[in-house]
């Protein structure tokens, strides 16, 4: 039953990242935090797309230590591809959803987001000698 549970939220909060691709958004803006000159200043975009697939590897990484698994099946690297295939089709189809701009940089805050909660993953594994 938990692995139902778990397996049902994890594809809840996937098709969730998915369809707030296909949101029309109009006169949002999110500001920058600036960390010292204009050089140093992130979007809140930016960080808001790491967060989000961090988050994502963090709840696999939650499964994983309690002995749940999304697939039965070489679940790390179905995991891995996954991920990945969202991080860069969510913005892929923002060219052609109005009021919607592709940008790399939110393209890489994905991926790169992706990559930390990997890492976090593996250490955390390898600290408790746990299956990933």
């Amino acid at each position: 039953m938990k692995h139902l549970i778990y397996r049902i939220i994890f594809w809840l909060g996937y098709l969730a990242v998915l369809l707030t691709t296909f949101v029309s958004i109009r006169k949002i803006s999110l500001d920058k935090i600036f960390l010292g000159p204009e050089v140093f200043s992130i979007r809140l975009d930016h960080l808001l797309h790491f967060a989000v697939y961090f988050l994502i590897c963090l709840y696999y990484l939650v499964g994983q230590l309690k002995r749940i698994s999304l697939f039965s099946v070489n679940p790390f690297p179905k995991f891995v591809r996954l991920i990945l295939i969202l991080a860069v089709a969510t913005e892929l189809i923002q060219l052609w959803v109005p009021d919607r701009t592709f940008n790399v940089f939110d393209m890489l805050s994905n991926v790169v987001g992706l990559l930390a909660g990997l890492g976090i993953i593996k250490i955390v594994c390898l600290a408790y000698n746990a299956e990933y």
